[in-house]
């Protein structure tokens, strides 16, 4: 297992991260095709609101709450027509992937780790199981997602002491699938906390927005790939994504391969 550590106090603080208007922009771009899957569940949030009204406004008699019901009924009714109009600003083709080693990209982006390192007073640690195979990936949008679950991990560790705060992103073979999991030593999530973190505009922290795990969501999905989460409160979260290894290995340079078979 390779490990590379980031300390708060590193000699690499002076390297400069680029969280990079690349990087925005391919986070707009994911959260435009998510819009599609966030308004569905808007939609599915009103069923009930239209399904309850409809019930309470025919055993009622009273015509004041009758009028009022068949009100929330018909803009109830209205958002819904909204929504669906919506999700077809959302539609877009799949994104392309390519052959990549992910443990590679994690260490292209030791810049990153190291201005995390150094926001958050933490020691982020990245360990990589070696001889990885490549993987069919979209790397600007897994950059992405490493980046917001990262961020998530920073946030979390709230008020733990400086020194004992850590992030530990690890990436192994398991089985047939390549897991990929981001840790950290925070506060950790009760039960309830879990089952509302992939929904959108939950936000687990003061002043966010409660779309970043709906953005991780998409990418995921994007990679064919399928997202988890566990935690212990006052111990640790953990993130962990698991890619499955294709039947067929891939290669990120064919034409090496094809060089390799001619000379054999």
């Amino acid at each position: 297992m390779k490990t590379i550590e980031f300390n708060p106090d590193g000699k690499s603080t002076v390297i400069s991260a680029e969280v990079s208007a690349r990087d925005d922009d391919t986070r707009n771009e994911v959260l435009l095709e998510v819009l599609p899957l966030i308004l569905h569940k808007l939609k599915n949030k009103l069923t009930p609101i239209l399904g309850y009204a409809q019930i309470l406004k025919s055993r009622s008699q009273d015509e004041f709450l009758r009028e009022r019901l068949e009100r929330i009924e018909r803009n109830t009714a209205e958002m819904a027509e909204h929504f669906n109009t919506l999700k077809d600003y959302g539609r877009r083709r799949a994104c392309p992937l390519r052959p990549a080693a992910i443990g590679a990209l994690l260490q292209a982006m030791a810049p990153e780790w190291q201005a995390v390192a150094g926001a958050a007073s933490a020691r982020v640690v990245i360990e990589i199981e070696p001889e990885l195979p490549d993987l069919p990936v979209n790397e600007a949008r897994l950059r992405v997602l490493l980046l917001d679950l990262v961020a998530n991990a920073a946030r979390a560790l709230g008020e733990k002491p400086s020194p004992e705060r850590e992030i530990r992103i690890c990436l192994r073979r398991a089985g047939g699938a390549l897991k990929l999991s981001v840790r950290d030593n925070g506060g950790g999530m009760n039960g309830e906390e879990m089952a509302l973190a992939w929904t959108p505009f939950h936000a687990g922290f003061p002043g966010g927005a409660g779309l970043g795990l709906s953005l991780c969501e998409k990418v995921i999905a994007d990679h064919g790939a399928s997202g988890s989460i566990a935690s212990s409160v006052g111990e640790f979260s953990e993130v962990t994504v698991t890619f499955p290894l294709p039947a067929v290995p891939v290669n990120a340079n064919p034409s090496a391969e094809a060089q390799s078979r001619a000379r054999s």
